[in-house]
């Protein structure tokens, strides 16, 4: 691919990452785990970009979380082995898949939260003669996937006793605080979630087996619950790249992605429209925002067009003139793009393959 010289001659609707940005966003969360006892285990659900894991693997990352296999097969091929799926896989098909990536070579961990799912892994991984990590989920109060502290000494037990499968430890997600803009609230109750999470851990100790891994947290929580006695592993995602919504939370990160348009018609009295819609950048977090053009905000999305509207009589932008907003969502955003296009400042160096794009299997 011949590369554009400067970011305002890609096509568009197009994704653009500043390197130096991206670069300073890894290495502010690698010094923050430097003298730390918890490691950082990035989250590939954000960026599902290759060249980013390995860029954070090189800063002294863990290993690299994920969501789905699908996900987890993106990583293997290109050569990453330590993978923590923060998640349940059921079902023979996504099991199976689960079982060839082990005997490649990888090291894939995943989390358990029922008897049934647990008997299921360990059929399909003793017949194929491989191990499977596990971790039992620990629901710390996101009403999503995991069970209560009390019940997580009987998975453990059955996780122990079935061929196929070790014990690593435990993880939960304190998903429902993460995004709470009031700083000290958020630490309160992300405190409550790992006390919970670290409960289990004594609970399942008690009874004589070893809990190594105790996995949780988020960007938004990575320097409360990446200092909470006990836990080994942080699951930050965002903050390589940022958006919007994580910005209000004043966390030192740098928004790193522009999604770059092109004007197509001003002809609409009141609005200035451009070529990216739903279709190239998510709004579940509110709509994203318009940089660099005064009295103008991006007023919805339709399906392929953002409508801009703005105060005064002209447009202050003319038809095939370019515009940029900040994502107010990254994760799902990346997830509908192909290519990241990486800038140091105006110049292009680069363009990624966004690989993990769609995997949601």
């Amino acid at each position: 691919m011949k590369l554009p010289e400067t970011k305002w001659q890609i096509d568009t609707p197009a994704l653009t990452v500043d390197l130096p940005t991206l670069k300073r966003n890894i290495l502010k969360m690698a010094d923050f785990f430097k003298d730390k006892t918890a490691r950082v285990r990035p989250h590939f659900k954000t960026p599902k970009t290759v060249e980013i894991a390995r860029m954070q693997l090189e800063a002294g990352a863990a290993g690299i979380t994920c969501a789905k296999v699908s996900e987890a097969e993106v990583l293997v091929e290109a050569g990453i082995r330590d993978i923590l799926i923060a998640n349940e896989v059921v079902g023979g098909q996504k099991i199976n898949r689960l079982v060839r990536l082990l005997k490649k070579g990888a090291e894939v961990k995943l989390a358990v939260d029922g008897a049934e799912n647990i008997r299921e892994l360990s059929a399909l991984t003793a017949r194929a003669k491989v191990r499977l990590g596990v971790l039992i989920d620990i629901n710390v109060g996101l009403p999503r996937c995991g069970v209560a502290p009390e019940q997580a000494v009987e998975l453990a037990r059955l996780v122990m006793k079935s061929p196929g499968l070790e014990l690593r430890g435990i993880m939960g997600y304190e998903g429902h605080i993460v995004l709470h803009e009031d700083a000290q609230f958020r630490e309160q109750e992300a405190k409550k979630s790992m006390a919970r999470l670290l409960s289990a851990k004594e609970l399942i100790e008690q009874q004589g087996m070893k809990v190594e891994i105790v996995s949780g947290g988020g960007t938004g929580t990575y320097n409360i619950t990446g200092v909470y006695p006990g836990v080994t592993e942080v699951q930050a995602g965002s903050y390589a790249l940022m958006d919007t919504r994580y910005d209000k939370l004043n966390l030192g990160f740098e928004k790193a992605v522009t999604a770059l348009a092109t004007v197509i018609s001003t002809a609409c009295p009141g609005f200035i429209i451009t070529d990216a819609g739903e279709k190239f950048m998510s709004i579940e977090f509110g709509m994203p925002r318009l940089i660099g053009v005064p009295d103008a905000q991006l007023a919805f999305l339709s399906e392929e067009h953002g409508h801009i509207t703005y105060q005064g009589g002209q447009p202050p932008r003319k038809v095939g003139d370019k515009v940029e907003f900040y994502p107010s969502h990254i994760c799902t955003t990346l997830n509908l793009n192909d290519w990241l296009w990486v800038v140091e400042g105006e110049k292009v160096v680069d363009c990624w393959k966004i690989a993990a794009r769609g995997k949601s299997q």
